[in-house]
């Protein structure tokens, strides 16, 4: 399973404790507590340096468009679209650009590392400057 994907009951944090789980070979009582909890930080350091945020559900509801529409149009299961909106999941560039041009938008305008300002906020920002 990619990381950030989820596991059983789809949270990523579950399928990154399940990925921090030691091998047969780590069950030993020396290596087993250091071991673990490094793999752990890992795992969540890993996950905050590296997420992505998005507007997919925002452009989806802008356009009217389901998850199952948009997803077939990309190439995708309905449940990934699901996924990356709440981002659970960080998409491949090659994705990343197929949803960028189903929307007709630059890629950065569809995902950013950095949370998006809200759409108040940026009238406001906006309104400011014209004063």
């Amino acid at each position: 399973m990619r990381y950030g994907q989820g596991g059983a009951d789809g949270s990523a944090d579950e399928q990154a404790f399940a990925a921090a789980r030691p091998s047969a070979h780590e069950h030993s009582a020396a290596h087993r507590p250091s071991k673990l909890l490094l793999r752990i930080r890992n795992v969540l350091v890993y996950k905050s340096i590296m997420s992505l945020h998005n507007r997919i559900a925002v452009l989806r509801a802008e356009k009217k468009l389901s998850r199952a529409t948009l997803a077939s149009s990309v190439g995708v299961n309905p449940q990934t679209i699901g996924f990356l909106e709440r981002g659970d999941y960080t998409p491949s560039l090659e994705l990343a650009f197929k949803i960028a041009e189903h929307f007709g938008l630059p890629v950065e305008a569809v995902f950013s590392p950095r949370p998006f300002r809200t759409l108040s906020e940026q009238v406001y920002d906006m309104h400011k400057r014209e004063a």
